[in-house]
């Protein structure tokens, strides 16, 4: 074989040894992400069993409250549902306990389900969006029953005992008012004559909060408005996510297609194919083995640093406890596929190795050399 044979061979070599890692993790990730049944699976389980929704609630009616005082949106208005503002002094046990009353598991199951057949269908088909309309209907009668006011209740249960100061501007307030306009209450807990009517009035803005939700939520016309703006468009995306489930499904294909190229390019014996096709394979194999064993300490030290660095550290536990467990799915097949490629590596390298080259005795080695000399 000449010099620029084997460069070709060296290179493309180099290459299966860093593309047989990615490709078969790609593979490992296609046959999740793009297997609808496995990814209800998974995200019922993160949105049921975990914290993760309550403690992202947690965090976010604590900013939200933070940015509206910062704004001065807080008193935009007078009858703004003082619900809004009561939400950020509940704790994560109090979000744990309203998202089991107003959210429980079938309504939280069903509107996965109905976004995710939505998408896969979406992708198969002609459709410019996904048609995925969520039902609220069950969502708005579960908060209207007693399980909103238990939710009201926890809420209100994590207010302070009113301070004399506090009961005092809201006495000021209630006799500087003109007859007939309502006072809110301060965002402390008050104590009779008053217990009873800041109760009442938080459930009443409840009631006035779930009166402007709607009864179906199209995340379909959502979509629909994005189609004159700059950002990337639906079909932008389906064609994105299509290449994507092409390539990661026969991504296996292109370490295979390089095995070839190299057999057909070097290999001429089996001491051959040992070093060319032995050597990749064991070494992508370990590859393959060090990232079925270091995954999770990668992925919580790359999460940790980057995406989530900036989160609360309660929602960032929960947020990569539930990405791990997606990640599970993805490398769980990762270590005998390592494995199989490692073993059969480091077997064709200990062929190669036992294949002896044929020795000629003296009296061959004389003729072979009189006839070169010819």
């Amino acid at each position: 074989m000449n010099i620029a044979g084997k460069t070709i061979s060296f290179l493309m070599v180099v290459i299966l040894v860093i593309l047989l890692p990615i490709s078969i993790l790609a593979y490992d990730i296609g046959r999740v992400i793009f297997n609808p049944p496995l990814v209800k699976e998974v995200l019922n389980d993160i949105v049921t069993e975990s914290e993760l929704i309550p403690a992202a609630l947690q965090w976010y009616s604590q900013r939200r409250a933070k940015q509206r005082y910062a704004s001065g949106e807080a008193i935009a208005w007078d009858d703004e549902p003082d619900v809004v503002d009561l939400l950020s002094f509940v704790n994560i046990d109090g979000w744990i306990i309203i998202r089991k009353q107003v959210l429980p598991d079938e309504i939280l199951e069903e509107w996965l389900s109905v976004a995710v057949d939505g998408t896969y269908t979406w992708l198969d088909s002609d459709d410019r969006v996904p048609d995925v309309a969520f039902d609220l209907s069950a969502f708005k009668q579960r908060v209207k029953s007693e399980h909103g006011r238990n939710a009201i209740q926890v809420v209100f249960d994590s207010l302070e005992p009113c301070s004399k100061e506090e009961i005092a501007d809201f006495k000021s307030r209630l006799a500087a008012a003109p007859a007939g306009e309502e006072v809110l209450y301060n965002l402390c807990r008050f104590p009779e004559p008053w217990f009873e009517d800041q109760v009442s009035d938080y459930h009443e803005s409840l009631d006035d909060l779930v009166k402007n939700i709607p009864d179906i939520f199209g995340l379909t016309e959502e979509l629909a408005d994005t189609e004159d703006t700059e950002g990337v468009g639906p079909e932008k995306i389906k064609s994105q996510l299509l290449l994507i489930r092409a390539l990661m499904q026969w991504s296996y294909l292109i370490p295979a297609v390089l095995l070839l190229l190299i057999l057909a390019l070097t290999v001429r014996t089996l001491k051959s194919l040992g070093n060319w096709w032995g050597i990749p394979l064991t070494i992508g194999g370990a590859l393959l083995l060090i990232l079925s064993l270091a995954y999770q300490a990668i992925i919580i030290t790359l999460l940790t640093i980057g995406p989530l660095s900036e989160i609360p550290s309660r929602v960032r536990q929960e947020a990569i406890t539930a990405i791990m467990q997606l990640a599970v799915r993805f490398f769980q097949p990762l270590m005998w596929q390592s494995l199989v490629v490692l073993v059969l590596g480091v077997a064709l390298i200990i062929v190669g190795v036992a294949i002896k080259p044929k020795t000629l005795k003296v009296g061959e080695h004389a003729d072979a050399t009189t006839s070169d000399e010819k």
